[in-house]
């Protein structure tokens, strides 16, 4: 058996290229030769796990969500077995997973877990792990400036939350799923697979294996400063206390298929990457994607 191991060096606090010797240990032992390849962008990493993937017991790769997200536009629905090392900033995709984030942690699993298949979210003609989102807040994850990610963590995502914060600026549309529809101008929408959102546990107790996501609507009723003043603390309440509360104010639905029409300046954020603009059909998409997860 051989792997192929795909890295990442400037993901998160760009570390990884010094621990690749420890690394390689891991994966001999367990799938005894390893192809180590360092990657010089996110299309290139695609590309690699689209065009050999299948020729691989695993791809293992490391990086942040943006690259898990690339991964996947590559390997799902496809016989490609994942292994995965978290390497970014926050790494929602692996708490949603229960992928230790210390490095010891998760080559533990790639030695002794098993390949399970979990689900993914296709939206229009791309697949996102976690999350699709519209609204204020959700281009923090790819407007947030590499260099301050690596010297602040998180704390530079959340700098940049409370600067977009000031100008929410609402988007109109319909939002249907199942028998439910829900129509009018909405600060933020969350259709999630995955338990958190920029490291909050907005979803707590959800699954990324039982066919189903999770829809979170903050609505602004009117206009002027006293609406977007509560539609921002919509979206704190939110990502504060997650789904866990619901009201006139924040909406929540829940199925395997979410259509988001008439949609008026919705600009898509996928796994923390810049998406498509306009109306969206996001589906569930059942076991779509095999990787290697703590036998638990």
């Amino acid at each position: 058996m051989k792997c192929l191991f795909l890295y990442n060096g400037a993901s998160g606090k760009g570390n990884i290229s010094r621990k690749l010797p420890r690394i390689k240990r891991a994966l001999e032992e367990r799938f005894g030769e390893a192809e180590l390849l360092e990657t010089q962008s996110a299309e290139e990493t695609e590309r690699l796990v689209r065009e050999r993937g299948e020729g691989y017991a695993a791809v293992v790769f490391a990086g942040g969500d943006g690259t898990f997200h690339r991964v996947v536009q590559g390997a799902a629905e496809r016989e490609i077995a994942l292994g995965y090392l978290p390497a970014g900033t926050v790494n929602d995709a692996a708490r949603a997973l229960g992928i230790p984030r210390r490095l010891g942690g998760a080559l533990a699993v790639l030695r002794k877990g098993r390949v399970s298949e979990i689900d993914c979210l296709h939206v229009n003609d791309r697949y996102a792990v976690y999350l699709a989102a519209a609204g204020s807040v959700t281009r923090v994850s790819y407007e947030t400036p590499q260099r301050q990610k690596r010297m602040f963590g998180w704390l530079a995502y959340a700098a940049f939350v409370l600067r977009l914060l000031r100008k929410t600026t609402p988007f109109s549309a319909e939002v249907s799923c199942g028998e439910t529809s829900v129509k009018g101008k909405f600060a933020l929408l969350f259709v999630m697979n995955g338990t958190s959102v920029a490291g909050l546990r907005v979803n707590r107790g959800a699954s990324m294996r039982d066919g189903l996501c999770e829809i979170a609507l903050v609505r602004q009723f009117g206009e002027g400063a006293l609406a977007r003043a509560g539609a921002r603390w919509g979206i704190v309440r939110l990502m504060l206390f997650g789904t866990r509360r619901s009201g006139k104010r924040i909406v929540k639905m829940r199925g395997d298929r979410v259509r988001v029409a008439r949609s008026e300046g919705v600009v898509w954020d996928l796994d923390g990457e810049k998406g498509a603009e306009g109306d969206a059909e996001i589906a569930v998409v059942s076991g779509a994607v095999k990787i290697i997860l703590p036998r638990k």
